[in-house]
């Protein structure tokens, strides 16, 4: 297979578990490719299948991000617990989503784990690179310092030595 397929767009099937990736082929064209899920484990990780989807179909699932394909089997999970797939999408796109007023703190290592993944993710993709549009090599940024507050904390080095 070409190693220049480009993802478009990417969802599930319900009955039975696939992931369906729709992509432009090296030739241009726009084709669809079903990829059977197994072995998923309604109350388990997603991880394993993962992995093994990764390993099966690597040409076509090298572009697409692991989160992408972690929120999709996480919504088939969902919907083999019996909720619809309306249901399930609410339900796992609060656990994908950053909310900056949550306390991290407070979460498990598999919940800090996915919003740092999505935290990642997000900087990549707004990350600027040499040769991008915009991209200034050593920028510097002056800030209004007019404006200075007293935190008691930071006293100067003569109230230090008294």
């Amino acid at each position: 297979m070409d190693a220049r397929i480009e993802p478009q767009k990417l969802g599930i099937r319900a009955q039975p578990p696939a992931l369906i990736l729709i992509y432009r082929s090296a030739d241009g064209r726009e084709r669809q490719r079903t990829m059977p899920i197994r072995f998923l484990n309604k109350y388990g990780t997603v991880e394993k299948v993962l992995k093994e989807l990764k390993e099966r179909h690597k040409e076509h699932l090298e572009k697409v991000p692991d989160l992408r394909m972690e929120k999709m089997l996480r919504i088939l999970q969902e919907s083999q617990k019996g909720r619809s797939i309306d249901e399930a999408v609410s339900n796992i796109s609060k656990d994908y989503d950053l909310d900056p007023n949550q306390d991290l703190n407070k979460l498990n290592d598999e919940q800090l784990n996915r919003k740092k993944k999505i935290m990642d993710n997000t900087f990549q993709k707004n990350q600027l690179k040499p040769g991008d549009p915009g991209y200034e090599y050593d920028k510097q940024v002056d800030f209004d310092t007019a404006e200075k507050v007293e935190a008691g904390w930071d006293s100067s080095e003569e109230d230090f030595w008294s």
